[in-house]
């Protein structure tokens, strides 16, 4: 009895081992995000990008796959090891030596795959080639991660700038409604014309509503983005984006380092190599295997013909396969066809958008140097505005506020197309996406 109890002390201890060793698993999952910080960088928003969003999450979960697969194939040349056991009662034949009812017996074997002459080898290689490819779409995913989050953060910039906008538009509107009922008043102008006023200040206080709507709407985007729900950033830090004057390479040049170095091709390349594998084992599949087999029993009737001991070398040559080794080889040559399709498809969308992407950076430099002159244009014409203010003509800094902001939106809109533009660039060609240092 005592030594039937003794074993619970083991397995408890087993059991709080296994609870310790869970215990920083379940902690991390419990563990909550930390708020983010304000002012928000985009900095400090990239390197958010490899946290645990659900898109993240997938693109891991196809390495581990792959990983699984792995193991899966390495494991048929493991050493299998069996215990049987098989409690039997038999009548004996009159002639036989012992009469006894009792033919029960138990066994040990181990079986191991010593050579399939090249088959498995196969297999494996091409499973650390499909890690290999899942490994680099998680680069790719990486990449589009941070792009993502590069574009909701210009978003938020971009509905702030909006609103400013349209808040000096309401004021401007506001006075002119004003000064149109004041005219009316003095006999200066007709009902029409303070209507008119009227309705261009509605109008302008519907656009205010929506910039503030959408000022609201890109926070939470941002938020979701950053795994962050419902945690809306309230102040973001311009970013200084000081590499969007780069200079912009050849584009020949540009096709040729993104179809070579473009993440989803080298994946594609990595799985077409791995398909073309499987074929050549599903070839094999006819061929020879060879195994070490090592059987230790005990019987309880002890025959001259049973051996307690036994190991040899066993050799399979099949040579019917019932159609499995064609239907094998069909299934991976679909699957090869697939991927070099995906592949062309890829290589050719890389070579369009690494067109588009250039020819849109090249355009955006002149935009660039449009709006920066339209820009200081602006400044200064605010300037002389305020002069004029001090004069008592009120309603002429009003729409020289409304110009300025406008032409503030439009930098600030073309600056962040430019830098998402070259982040694309960069990712094409397998170069870590755009960060430019805050000032």
């Amino acid at each position: 009895m005592k030594k039937r109890f003794s074993r619970k002390p083991c397995l408890y201890a087993a059991f709080i081992l296994y609870v310790f060793t869970l215990s920083p698993h379940l902690h991390a999952e419990e563990k909550p995000a930390p708020p983010l910080p304000e002012p928000l960088t985009l900095e400090y928003a990239l390197q958010l990008a490899e946290e645990p969003h659900p898109d993240i999450l997938l693109s891991i979960s196809e390495i581990e796959d792959a990983e699984a697969k792995y193991l899966s194939v390495e494991s048929e040349t493991g050493i299998n090891a069996s215990i049987t056991g098989r409690a039997t009662w038999v009548e004996p034949a009159r002639a036989a030596p012992d009469q006894s009812h009792n033919d029960s017996m138990a066994g040990l074997s181990f079986k191991k795959k010593i050579y399939d002459f090249g088959r498995t080898s196969l297999r494996l290689s091409a499973a650390e080639l499909d890690i290999k490819a899942n490994r680099l779409l998680y680069g790719d995913m990486l990449n589009r991660r941070q792009i993502e989050i590069m574009e909701r953060f210009f978003d938020v910039l971009i509905a702030d700038l909006e609103y400013i906008r349209d808040r000096e538009d309401v004021a401007v509107a506001f006075f002119k409604f004003k000064r149109a009922e004041g005219d009316k008043e003095l006999g200066k102008a007709s009902t029409l014309n303070v209507l008119e006023a009227e309705s261009k200040y509605r109008e302008t206080r519907r656009k205010r509503a929506a910039s503030e709507a959408r000022q609201n709407i890109t926070r939470q985007l941002l938020a979701e983005t950053l795994n962050r729900p419902g945690k809306l950033p309230a102040a973001l830090t311009e970013p200084s984006l000081l590499q969007i004057d780069r200079k912009l390479p050849e584009m020949e040049g540009l096709i040729k380092i993104a179809v070579s170095k473009d993440p989803v091709v080298l994946s594609l390349k990595e799985k077409v190599e791995a398909a073309n594998k499987r074929i050549k084992a599903a070839r094999f599949e006819w061929g020879p295997v060879l195994s070490a087999e090592l059987e230790a029993s005990a019987y309880e009737r002890e025959f001259g013909s049973r051996d307690r001991l036994r190991a040899g070398l066993v050799l399979e040559l099949p040579f019917l396969t019932g159609g499995r080794r064609a239907a094998k080889i069909a299934a991976h040559t679909a699957e090869l066809h697939r991927f070099e399709a995906s592949l062309r498809r890829r290589e050719m969308d890389v070579r369009k958008a690494v067109f588009e992407t250039w020819q849109q950076i090249n355009v955006l430099h002149y935009q660039l140097e449009e709006v920066n002159t339209l820009t200081k244009y602006r400044d200064m014409s605010l300037d002389q505005a305020r002069t004029i203010y001090e004069q008592g003509l009120r309603a002429y800094l009003g729409s020289a506020l409304v110009d300025y902001s406008v032409a503030r939106l439009r930098l600030a809109e073309t600056r962040y197309a430019l830098a998402l533009a070259w982040a694309r660039l960069d990712a094409l060609t397998g170069e870590k996406v755009f960060l430019s240092p805050s000032p």
